[in-house]
């Protein structure tokens, strides 16, 4: 048995809060003040019909002219650690060369937020693809590779003295799969050779980016963010017992072992058979970068049970369970009463996979959920799902590190309610520890906000 009372995190462990900036800036700003390209995640919120009321970033929750509010309030709650984006759309321009007004906007955020004593923590792609890629095929054409390369040089260029560690990519599932599989990501299409590329392609680009940045400095930490998924089966025959490693290959194995193991998982091709990517000579060495990358960083929200479906082109569909605990988009979240541990046995599964091919230590990197906040006649916001959510999570970390596994840090998803993809600005799609009014852009921090300040203070669970 494992105890957790009294149980203090390490000093050196980090509390802190990410976001992305796509989601935040208010792109009609960089659109107008920087004559930025536009991300093709506006074009497919207004022609797509499949973004909540055709809600766009255009509004965002307006970073852009509050930044200096929002430190404010990340620095009085005790943040010192915090993870963003630089968009590609606002850093590059077509021709590849930099677009200097949105350098210098970052330039000015980041020396703020340096003088105020934060580590930065940066993604170089958190979705933010320029539309004019997309429209010729964006990750699925390989070409994409080169613009993403070029940006990383820019912002290592122009921003790396502010930054503490680059995570290369965010989630590439949502980019490739949820993008050109199932649709539900922009640019909405739905073809499974197409997504297969895509992943190749993006782990290409990653690759390239780790050698051509290692190149320009050694010193470079170097990082990457995956949303892997624990994944159980609904019973134990030897289909849905399958049906897992399926589940598994689709969402982790097949980004995860390329860059541990330089290779695809045997047991996705025999899935996805002639759809798999075409391979060039030299390109799974390249993807290998496990060995050399500072921090794996998870996103974890659930884990999911799956059943084989021997129609579906995975062969497995999810199972939902009636009585489970679930959040504002009806995602299972994995809390007692039903199941409490999927964030540990996902921790202790990663980590004894790739121990020994160079996983060296884990952040969490976005942990977080949403509901449907309510602000009351005192102007407060009791979120206790969400503190309820964050306390069960945040235990399942220490859990992992009574157990030997490293995980050094925690960035709660995330500060401030925000564009949500395909959610809008759904109410019940919010995930921040601030509430923001959608008339006047006040922000309101809600109860978790102080809870999660109490944490930072004390380090011991509550």
């Amino acid at each position: 048995m494992y105890q957790l009372n009294n149980f203090q995190f390490p000093p050196k462990f980090i509390f802190g809060v990410a976001d992305a900036d796509l989601q935040v800036i208010g792109e009609q700003n960089t659109l107008k003040n920087e004559k930025s390209e536009p991300t093709m995640w506006t074009h497919y919120a207004k022609t797509s019909g499949k973004v909540y009321q055709n809600f766009t970033p255009l509004d965002g929750i307006d970073r852009y002219h509050k930044y200096k509010q929002d430190i404010e309030i990340m620095k009085n709650m005790g943040i010192r650690n915090y993870r963003t984006s630089v968009s590609m759309s606002r850093v590059l321009n077509r021709d590849k060369k930099p677009n200097y007004e949105a350098l210098k906007w970052y330039s000015n955020y980041f020396k703020l937020l340096k003088k105020n004593g934060f580590n930065i923590f940066i993604t170089l792609y958190h979705w933010e693809l320029p539309q004019f890629l997309s429209t010729v095929g964006g990750w699925k054409n390989r070409q994409t590779i080169d613009y993403l390369v070029e940006h990383a040089k820019i912002v290592y260029q122009h921003l790396g003295e502010y930054i503490d560690e680059i995570f290369i990519l965010n989630e590439p599932f949502q980019s490739t799969f949820e993008s050109y599989h199932t649709g539900c990501h922009a640019p909405g299409e739905t073809n499974l050779k197409g997504a297969l590329q895509a992943v190749h392609n993006i782990l290409l680009a990653q690759g390239l980016i780790f050698k051509s940045l290692k190149g320009i400095s050694k010193k470079s930490k170097l990082s990457t963010t995956y949303n892997a998924k624990n994944t159980y089966a609904v019973s134990s025959s030897d289909n849905d017992v399958k049906a897992a490693l399926f589940a598994y290959g689709y969402q982790t194995g097949m980004f995860m072992d390329p860059i541990y193991l330089g290779k695809y998982p045997e047991y996705m091709m025999e899935v996805f058979g002639d759809k798999m990517p075409k391979i060039e000579n030299g390109d799974m060495e390249i993807i290998k970068i496990g060995n050399g990358l500072h921090t794996f960083g998870l996103n974890y929200y659930y884990g999911k049970t799956v059943q084989y479906d021997a129609k579906s082109d995975v062969k497995f569909q999810e199972v939902q369970y009636p009585q489970g605990i679930k959040n504002g988009l009806g995602w299972p979240v994995s809390l007692p009463p039903t199941y409490s541990d999927g964030l540990y046995d996902h921790l202790c599964a990663l980590y004894n996979r790739y121990i020994n091919y160079g996983m060296k230590q884990i952040y969490i990197t976005e942990s977080g959920t949403c509901w449907n906040d309510s602000v009351n006649k005192k102007g407060e916001i009791n979120d206790e799902f969400r503190i309820f959510f964050l306390r069960e999570h945040f235990r399942q970390v220490q859990k992992a590190i009574i157990a030997g596994i490293p995980v050094k840090g925690f960035f709660v998803w995330t500060l401030m309610d925000n564009f949500e993809w395909e959610h809008g600005y759904k109410s019940s799609s919010t995930f921040g520890i601030v509430h923001i009014d959608r008339k006047t852009m006040k922000r309101i921090p809600k109860k978790s906000y102080y809870w999660y300040k109490n944490l930072i203070k004390t380090r011991i669970l509550s």
